[in-house]
């Protein structure tokens, strides 16, 4: 090629590179651009410097430049939205309010406006406009915010079910939150799902989030659930003591024979959790103890539950005293306390005679029952009698007692109270055995010798006749 040609070649391969590279200020012959094409306008370096005084806690500042950004012809919504912010920041809760309410009249679907302004509704309590803010928002998006803030409100307006519904969807979205799942678990336990609670109590627990009333909620549920001491180990524990917490175990009693050894209840037992919420904080409590004492009754620990209830008697506050003095005389059943057992009844039915009344009778039955099982046929029958006196209308309590006396050869006895039964029960499914036993026995009855008439003392100057 020629010398020439090949010089303006490369001139004009240089004009094209040149013209492709950034800030080109020609391109193909085109004039140049102005120099401030990039520059912000003024409304935008409102927004821009009252942003910067917001992030940085100037927030006087930020209000002024973002209420001129906001309020300019050229606005965008992101300038009022940023404005609410520096607003709430700078206390200014009302002020925020009006400028949200603001974007979301021309954009109902701005999602992070209603959001922002159903916080500044739950901040206040105000749950009610909350719940109105927020829910329209989930025709527009599905986000673990929207979910959470509703299920606040909610929860903290005692509409549980809806609550339990946006929980779930938000822990679906954000499993993290140890609130979430703890705020769950006690709509599960309201609503008596025992083991949907220990779950969700559990897995807040999983997630550093501890506390006594935590720990007490939980062994509720597990008590609730029956599972009272859970899979019993033997463990060893250099100076431990009964009643303790060490490490995930509770101590029960010591292990015959071998020191430093106990039986003991793992951390997902009933008797751990309320043994950790007493040890964490919750000492002055009569519910926690009163709950203690239950989990030791119900594991037919009787003895020790008898123990716990007599000390925690003068604590129980007047409106629970019925239900525990019902609990109490079942620990005493179980030390074969009988006296003392009908007693503490009698107590509970003072206090609630709807409630505690119908028990009396299978009270003297069981008294009864034990009584036979020891072989002490006359207390046998005097708690028989007693059910009888307690519930006159009962005719399978007068066949009982009826078949008592036949066993005691008090035929007489047995025989009236056979004669009872078919008395409240004409059609009784066993009345001709019943005519049999009555016609039997009224014959090997012994009548009643009439008591000796004393002899008439002479009359006074008469003589005795031989």
């Amino acid at each position: 090629m020629h010398a020439s040609n090949r010089t303006l070649s490369r001139i004009l391969i240089t004009t094209m590179l040149a013209a492709m590279l950034p800030g080109a200020s020609t391109v193909w012959g085109q004039p140049k651009k102005a120099e401030n094409a990039d520059k912000p306008s003024k409304t935008q370096k409102l927004f821009q410097d009252g942003r910067k005084a917001m992030l940085t806690g100037d927030y006087d500042a930020a209000v002024k430049l973002l209420k001129q950004a906001a309020d300019a012809k050229d606005a965008k919504t992101s300038y009022r939205l940023y404005l609410a912010r520096a607003y709430r920041y700078s206390e200014k809760a009302q002020q925020a309010e009006t400028q949200l309410k603001i974007i979301l009249k021309s954009a109902p679907d701005h999602v992070e406006a209603g959001q922002l302004l159903g916080q500044i509704c739950a901040e206040r309590k105000d749950w009610r406009n909350a719940v109105k803010i927020l829910e329209p928002l989930l025709k527009y998006r599905h986000d673990y915010t929207t979910y959470q803030l509703l299920a606040e409100a909610l929860y903290n307006l005692d509409e549980y079910k809806k609550a339990r519904k946006y929980y779930q969807e938000a822990i679906k979205l954000n499993a993290k939150n140890a609130g979430d799942h703890y705020r769950l678990g006690n709509i599960h336990l309201a609503g008596n799902s025992f083991a949907l609670a220990a779950d969700s109590y559990q897995k807040a627990l999983s997630l550093n989030l501890d506390s006594p009333v935590l720990r007490y909620k939980l062994g509720s549920a597990y008590f609730n659930l029956r599972n009272y001491f859970g899979k019993i180990s033997v463990v060893t524990v250099k100076a431990g003591k009964v009643g303790t917490i060490s490490g995930s175990w509770y101590l029960i009693e010591p292990q015959p024979g071998k020191a430093d050894t106990f039986r003991a209840a793992p951390s997902n037992s009933a008797i751990y959790q309320i043994a950790r919420a007493i040890a964490d904080g919750i000492k002055d409590r009569p519910d926690i103890h009163f709950l203690k004492a239950n989990i030791y009754l119900n594991a037919r620990r009787y003895a020790r539950a008898y123990e716990m209830f007599a000390k925690i008697r003068e604590t129980i506050p007047k409106e629970d005293k019925a239900l525990f003095f019902f609990y109490y005389s079942q620990a005493a059943f179980g030390i074969d306390k009988y006296d003392e057992y009908l007693q503490l009844l009698g107590e509970a039915i003072k206090l609630d005679k709807a409630a505690y009344e119908p028990t009396l009778v299978e009270a003297y039955l069981k008294v009864a029952g034990q009584y036979n099982q020891a072989g002490d046929f006359a207390k046998y029958i005097e708690f028989l009698e007693k059910a009888v006196t307690a519930s006159p209308q009962t005719a399978s309590l007068h066949l009982n007692l009826a078949n008592a006396y036949q066993e005691a050869r008090r035929y007489g006895d047995a025989v009236l109270q056979w004669r009872l039964v078919l008395d409240l029960e004409p059609d009784h499914p066993n009345r001709t055995d019943l005519l049999n036993k009555i016609a039997m026995y009224r014959r090997m009855a012994k009548p009643k010798k009439p008591a000796a008439k004393p002899a008439k003392k002479p009359a006074k100057g008469a003589t005795k006749t031989t």
